[in-house]
């Protein structure tokens, strides 16, 4: 049953800045400024997406409300929920309770645990195993996902998992951090369509995305922010064309670098149009065939080739072997029949392996104990023209993993694998965590460097608009499992 809105906001933010205290040799301490002057409010029954840059301070905002920042934060301004300051102690009492959160990174599920207990172990009132199986059903999961342990599911299936925690929660307000980057187009309307439903029954929605298309399906104002600040706050209306009713040059610049707008601009590389012939050498899979202990097998004699120079699309449904598929080629899981060739060659590579795979998750590829520039070190990236154009910035270098978004971590990993020595790479959605302009930017870097180097790129993706705009040929996932 639809609940009527109400005027009062649940959850208001005003002047709200937010820094990081830092010590540098000689115990030199300087303040990092990530969040200045915000402004915003939300409504019971409201959804607002804040989108923007990566990096952005979106998500320290969603951990700013909840009260899980670390200790060298310092924060300005007020941020109150329904109507009472949110001190430390108001924090603690609600957390997880009043408000919920779908956070961004899938570590958040507990790797011991089987995920239906994940979800059961929320749920404050009824049938714990009913709730939970029905929330599954809702949010597109098979009854069956609830006896498996994260590290068996896909990134989409998991998102889908942190949804259903924050659903069954009970929570007046839920704060959605990137909550559906990897999602097939079905698993995506499902999705949306529980969030819509979430605000009938009078929830407020924080939903913070990089992915605007969704924005604009599912709320009912955008916030956009740019270099921790809020740059304009637009109707939904306004996201058409070629956003000529947007106010801001940053808000008009997301909205156009996507895929199905001008998404290469006006520097299309001479080498993205070139024609690639197939060669002697090339990435062939040549019949593989797995499953998990003894479940279905996810494909059975599959093949696939990747010319030098070429880039091949996948797409395919969430949980259907796609990532699987990409960690046998590039050698982290054994096939239980076939081979994986490189250029007519198989078995071990001495050396650095020829076929890099860029993780859909960059929390799971770099130490969590090395600083950045170690993490480039270590694999003999120091181009530093080729950083520069990947967006990475040299003030980064000096951070860990946990003190970058997952965006910015996201450039470290591509770049590592646009080494020298590299002649194939596999790009699992690889972007879905940035923003527009800078997915934008990312690709033509990887198209333009694959075709100057003849480099075979295999990407896998749900995105069917950035598998138009960057593919030489697309490949149905389906159409090659023989399951």
């Amino acid at each position: 049953m639809e609940k009527k809105r109400s005027s009062k906001p649940l959850l208001e933010v005003k002047d709200f800045s937010l820094s990081f205290r830092q010590y540098k040799k000689g115990l030199h301490e300087t303040k990092l400024q990530v969040v200045r002057n915000l402004n915003m409010c939300i409504r019971e029954g409201e959804i607002i997406a804040i989108v923007g840059a990566s990096g952005s301070g979106k998500s320290l905002l969603a951990n700013a409300i909840l009260g899980i920042l670390p200790a060298n934060t310092i924060q300005h301004g007020e941020l109150n929920y329904k109507g009472i300051p949110l001190t430390s102690e108001k924090q603690k009492q609600i957390r997880g309770k009043e408000i919920a959160l779908i956070p961004q990174s899938v570590n958040a599920l507990d790797p011991l645990m089987e995920t239906a207990k994940q979800v059961q172990a929320v749920i404050r009132e009824g049938n714990r195993q009913e709730i939970q199986e029905n929330i599954f059903l809702d949010v597109g999961l098979p009854i069956e996902t609830g006896k498996k342990y994260p590290f068996e599911l896909s990134g989409g299936m998991a998102r889908r998992v942190l949804a259903a925690v924050a659903m069954v929660s009970g929570a007046d307000l839920i704060i959605a951090d990137e909550p559906t980057p990897g999602l097939d187009p079905k698993a995506l309307n499902e999705t949306v369509a529980i969030i819509k439903q979430l605000a009938a029954a009078g929830k407020g929605v924080m939903f913070i995305t990089h992915d605007i298309d969704t924005a604009v399906k599912i709320a009912d104002k955008v916030v956009v922010f740019n270099q921790g600040e809020t740059v304009e706050i637009a109707d939904v209306a306004d996201f058409s064309g070629h956003g000529d009713k947007l106010k801001h040059p940053f808000t008009k610049a997301l909205w156009n670098a996507l895929p199905q707008n001008d998404f290469w601009g006006n520097d299309l590389p001479e080498e993205i149009e070139a024609n690639t012939k197939s060669s002697a050498e090339r990435l062939e899979i040549d019949g593989i065939t797995f499953r998990y202990k003894k479940g279905p097998y996810l494909f059975k004699n599959l093949h696939l080739v990747v010319n030098p120079g070429e880039v091949v699309g996948i797409h395919g449904y969430s949980g259907s072997g796609k990532t699987t598929m990409a960690q046998i080629i590039a050698g982290y899981i054994k096939a239980e029949t076939g081979n994986v060739l490189v250029d007519r060659k198989k078995g071990k590579h001495s050396g650095m392996n020829p076929v890099q795979l860029i993780w859909q998750h960059p929390e799971k590829a770099i130490n969590p104990r090395w600083q950045m520039k170690k993490v480039l070190a270590e694999c003999g990236m120091l181009d530093n023209e080729l950083l520069a154009e990947l967006g990475i910035k040299q003030e980064w270098f000096s951070r860990y993993p946990s003190e970058l978004s997952g965006g910015e971590l996201q450039r470290f990993c591509v770049a590592r694998a646009l080494h020298l020595n590299v002649k194939y790479i596999i790009a699992d959605e690889i972007t879905t965590m940035l923003d527009a302009i800078t997915q934008a930017r990312l690709w033509k870097t990887i198209v333009k460097l694959a075709k100057m180097r003849s480099v075979g790129v295999l990407v896998i993706s749900h995105d069917v608009q950035l598998l138009n705009k960057i593919c030489d040929r697309q490949i149905d996932f389906e159409d090659i499992t023989n399951v």
